[in-house]
């Protein structure tokens, strides 16, 4: 066996699994569009203008 399939070798077993943790940590998350802070104001904002209702039994 030669020293460049060693070297290949340990570059992918030290490589990959470093290459997949940077992705892990740098890959940005995808926040649902019912998420972001402008829907979420939104429901605020809509809650606070209508009326508040009354269940059944108050």
């Amino acid at each position: 066996m030669s020293f460049g399939w060693i070297v290949l070798g340990w570059a992918a077993v030290i490589g990959l699994p470093l290459a997949v943790l940077v992705a892990v940590i740098l890959w940005p998350e995808h926040i649902p569009k019912d998420r972001t802070v402008q829907a979420i104001r939104r429901r605020i904002e809509d809650e606070d203008e209508s009326p508040p209702t009354v269940g059944p039994g108050r």
